[in-house]
């Protein structure tokens, strides 16, 4: 479901609430979740199989394919302008670069020469589709890629660099047909074919799986309709290039093109952006798209390991294979020729191993095992698993805490082993991981575990009690373990809140990775927690999101400094409905005065902040109309409103764990489950909930995406409060799960598309 279909329902959700307020007041509304009968189902076309059976290449080629459904059904309804077709050839290496896409149907566009398609469509080619009304198709190109007299390569036939293109028909290698299915009617769908002309077994030269991409983007979509990045290299290659007219020529060859995009995360940048050239590619600017981990993890993207399921037969390319084009494309400041390129202001470094004409002396130095050192690209950019490999040999253990009844100071019990090592623990004040410069050890307790909002903490704004395990643990009664004790006794719990606590430990330690016996890079351990009862048994805290469902993208999840690692079971305990970040907030005398973003504070609770920075603005693709802005550490304003989610939004399972999204358990009575209002403006009084502005909990997350004035009005009709003292909003009755909860009409999952 597209964004657009999400949020132009927001009118009829508001008549639809209101309709069904008035009919559960009169039993209309059916008992339990689902007792109303669900929305007719949309259309059933959920996809398209493009399958090619024979090439033929006595003349201009002639394609056979057929086309299903994903029920597997015949599917005759596409016509000529649904379909672009077009046709490659793998050349191999012969400079040591590993081999190259050019495709055969090419087109000059600006001074420039660029791969095309075959489409129905003014400027292009097309030849002859017949639908033979069963599912079946013949395609018979407009281009005869066998002569060279009726296919010219346009001028000025190089690539960026001024290399020619050879476009000549070459029997005897692989060549690839590839089939896009462009009607945005209907599911999008690519046919992709690789055969020799001359026989034989076809090159396997694809080197980043679709299944890669798409865990970050969901469905990767350029052009608005191209799906597969088999497809995207019959064009994306380099006989494709944009030309420069102030500045240089521009390759689009896949492999330049998309480190450039990615390479901007980690405290690495382009060389180029950093000295004032924007990345740009046309009209498009990507010098702000930021990669959501250390971008020298190429594994996040190649990988060559048999087996994996992400492999593809180039996949280890990055580490055997180097080129000019693709180190080249990163480290864009180094010039491999004997002088800069006058183009390229940037060029300010001669490349250490003198001019290469080619690739093929590259592998010579940089192909992984050559060297022990940084030549060798492997080592060069493994530092993100040397970090994990370093990482992994500490853990975090929570071992017990007594003490921890009404009015008592618990004693928490705490270890941080080696699991690498059998288990062995570590001597916190002996071990050069903790007593270096930078470390850190910390003990929170927090209260309860159903929605933390740590009253009576003695922290304001929500915190939980923090101690620094550093300077206060004393050696505990077994070897290696340690004990702390709170400062604060536990209070009585809130009305409906149950009765336990949680115990977090986080930190980081030192390692000596980047110099030997020099501890100085932050090891990014794995947060812990383990939950207590305060009177009775241990309550559970739902469990929402999953640290590997974050890891897909960020690989690891290192924040405040490195302390609060992998683990969103302990960022909840300071990131809850009570805290907000008016402790970082500019203020006088003790009075907030306002922020960059005109609000005296905002909230960080977990549930709103994060889906506040993950939808971003409206304007850039997002559901918010506005970005959000955090004050952090050190009063440091981050602005998050040019955040960029790479996937589908509406997703909810691509961060959520199972269905814990959806309005089931505790959201759907409010005021019984023990779930906290989110405060959106803190009174003068510190740890006084009463004079503080509060929202109602659904609204609250719901508007953390859905933030403009029809949405926000939809909720306070259907029981919503915004802004509100704790008075008035524990009057408010949400319905929310009326029509959105599991098996309503309008059941977030339904309208969120979520499959």
């Amino acid at each position: 479901m597209s964004l657009n279909r999400v949020s132009g329902r927001w009118g009829r959700i508001v008549a639809a609430g209101a309709l069904a307020l008035t009919l559960a007041g009169c039993g209309g509304g059916g008992s339990g979740a689902g007792g109303t009968t669900p929305p007719p189902a949309e259309a059933t076309l959920t996809g398209l199989n493009i399958t090619v059976g024979t090439v033929d290449l006595v003349n201009a080629p002639v394609v056979n394919f057929t086309v299903t459904t994903q029920a597997g059904a015949a599917f005759s309804d596409l016509v000529a302008a649904d379909l672009r077709f077009n046709i490659a050839k793998w050349i191999p290496a012969t400079d040591g670069s590993g081999g190259h896409w050019q495709n055969y149907i090419n087109r000059a566009n600006g001074g420039a020469v660029q791969g095309s398609q075959e489409r129905l469509r003014a400027g292009y080619a097309f030849g002859t589709l017949a639908n033979h009304g069963d599912g079946t198709y013949t395609y018979t190109f407009a281009t005869d890629i066998k002569s060279a007299t009726a296919n010219v390569c346009p001028p000025p036939c190089t690539d960026a660099e001024g290399k020619a293109l050879d476009t000549s028909y070459a029997p005897t290698l692989t060549h690839r047909v590839a089939i896009q299915q462009g009607n945005s009617a209907y599911p999008k769908a690519s046919g992709i074919y690789d055969f020799v002309p001359a026989g034989g077994i076809a090159a396997q030269p694809d080197v980043v799986a679709d299944a890669t991409c798409n865990s970050c983007h969901s469905q990767l979509t350029a052009h608005g309709t191209r799906v597969d990045v088999r497809l995207c290299v019959t064009c994306h290659n380099r006989g494709s290039w944009v030309a420069g007219t102030d500045g240089p020529n521009v390759t689009v060859d896949l492999k330049a093109m998309v480190h450039r995009i990615h390479y901007n995360n980690g405290g690495l940048q382009l060389p180029s952006v950093i000295a004032g050239t924007p990345n740009t590619i046309g009209n498009h600017d990507f010098s702000d798209v930021v990669f959501t981990q250390d971008v020298r993890n190429c594994t996040r993207c190649h990988d060559g390991t048999a087996g994996a399921s992400n492999f593809t037969p180039l996949g280890d390319f990055w580490k055997t294979t180097p080129s000019v084009a693709a180190c080249g494309s990163c480290h864009d400041n180094v010039y491999f020729g004997t002088t800069p390129d006058a183009t390229k202001p940037y060029q300010t470094i001669a490349h250490s191993g003198g001019v290469q004409g080619d690739d093929s002396r590259c592998a010579l130095c940089h192909a992984a095992g050559r060297y022990t050192d940084a030549k060798d690209i492997a080592i060069a950019h493994n530092f993100p698993a040397r970090m994990k490999a370093a990482a992994a040999k500490y853990q975090f253990n929570v071992i017990s805490a007594t003490a921890t009844g009404v009015g008592q100071f618990p004693v928490v019990t705490f270890s941080v082993t080696d699991p690498t090592n059998g288990g062995a623990p570590y001597d916190i004040t002996t071990a050069a991981g903790f007593t270096s410069a930078g470390a850190s050890l910390g003990i929170k307790i927090a209260w309860s575990t159903t929605d933390f909002g740590n009253h009576a903490s003695g922290a304001n704004f929500g915190q939980p009690v923090s101690i620094n395990a550093l300077t206060t643990a004393v050696a505990g009664a077994a070897v290696g373990t340690y004990t702390v004790s709170s400062p604060v006794a536990v209070p009585a719990m809130l009305p409906n809140q149950a009765a336990s606590l949680r115990v977090a430990m986080d930190g980081r330690v030192m390692g000596d990775l980047t110099t030997a016996g020099t501890f100085t890079d932050r090891l990014a351990v794995k947060s812990a927690f383990k939950d207590f009862a305060i009177a009775g048994n241990v309550a559970a805290r739902r469990t929402v999101v999953e640290f590997a469902k974050c890891a897909v993208c960020h690989d690891r999840l290192s924040l405040h400094g490195g302390n609060r690692n992998n683990e969103p079971g302990v960022c909840v305990v300071c990131h809850n409905p009570n805290a907000t970040d008016a402790a970082r907030r500019p203020a006088t005398a003790g009075v907030l005065t306002g922020g960059v973003d005109g609000k005296l504070e905002e909230s960080i609770d977990f549930r709103t902040m994060i889906h506040a920075i993950h939808a971003g603005e409206a304007a850039r693709g997002g559901f918010r109309e506005t970005g959000i802005t955090v004050y952090g550490f050190g009063g440091r304003a981050i602005s998050f409103a040019d955040v960029v989610f790479p996937g589908n939004l509406a997703n909810c399972t691509a961060c959520h764990s199972a269905t814990s999204y959806q309005l089931g358990g505790q959201w759907v009575s409010i005021w019984s489950s023990g779930l906290l209002t989110t405060t959106t403006s803190s009174g003068a009084i510190a740890d006084n909930a009463a004079d503080d502005l509060k929202t109602t909990s659904t609204a609250a997350v719901c508007a953390s995406c859905h933030d403009n004035a029809t949405a926000k009005y939809h909720m306070m009709l259907n029981g919503g409060a915004f802004d509100q003292t704790l008075a008035v909003a524990s009057t408010q009755i949400e319905t929310c799960s009326v029509c959105h909860g599991v098996g309503r009409v309008y059941d977030v999952k339904t309208v969120h598309g979520v499959k």
